[in-house]
């Protein structure tokens, strides 16, 4: 069974001072794209997410970062890019919520990830009630209200997950209740196959293709020109 690597950066983390270098390894298509964000935030999001993805298939091809393009798609997921020497081909997933970037990649399976960033004061029935089927919100509203807030993350989380993978499948988008009649919240499906990981600040939930046969997990302590260049060095070597 194929395993997959989810990559997590805190984006508060990185040297203002070092976003000028990482907007010159955009591509082409990447630049153009950064460039039509109003929003500061929005704009940052978009940048580390592109150098994450960079680090994660370098990490896992021995490539330098500078030699992987991704290229843009409307409407579709970017894609990646690699030089004409590599048989394989890295698949991968993104997501972003407030400060945090995710990525997570593997070998011959399809991922799809979504990290949210848990807050306590939102109205998690009201928003339920407004975007989930019936049965999903009448379990959220079963839910003892300590847990509440965990449980509507993990909900969200995975459709959201589910939503990515069943895109880059090129299958149906539209989803089926998460929740069964019954009460029972499902961990996969037809082709899709639910995975969680424990952190302190966030809610992550990945879905992939493919039963894994393991999960990783790497988060970065920060982000900088000189982690940039020791990666291309270490690629090299």
């Amino acid at each position: 069974m194929p395993s997959a690597t989810l990559w997590l950066l805190d984006g508060s983390r990185v040297p203002e001072e070092d976003v000028g270098f990482f907007v010159q390894q955009l591509g082409a298509s990447e630049a153009r794209r950064y460039g039509r964000f109003k929003r500061r935030e929005r704009q940052r999001q978009f940048l580390l997410g592109r150098m994450l993805l960079r680090f994660a298939v370098s990490s896992l091809m021995s490539l330098p970062p500078d030699v992987l393009d991704v290229v843009e798609r409307t409407g579709n997921a970017p894609e990646l890019v690699l030089p004409d020497s590599q048989s394989l081909r890295a698949r991968f997933s993104l997501s972003h919520s407030r400060d945090w970037v995710a990525c997570v990649v593997g070998h011959n399976v399809t991922p799809g990830v979504d990290i949210e960033v848990n807050d306590p004061t939102r109205d998690v029935l009201g928003i339920s009630e407004l975007v989930f089927h019936s049965n999903e919100h009448l379990w959220l509203c079963a839910q003892p209200e300590v847990a509440r807030v965990a449980s509507f993350y993990s909900l969200w989380s995975t459709r959201e997950a589910l939503y990515k993978l069943l895109s880059s499948l090129g299958g149906q988008t539209v989803l089926s209740p998460l929740v069964a009649v019954d009460g029972a919240f499902a961990s996969q499906g037809p082709n899709w196959h639910r995975y969680t990981l424990p952190h302190s600040a966030l809610t992550v939930a990945i879905c992939s293709d493919q039963p894994l046969s393991a999960l990783y997990k790497i988060e970065l302590t920060g982000l900088t020109r000189v982690d940039w260049l020791a990666a291309e060095q270490v690629s090299i070597n």
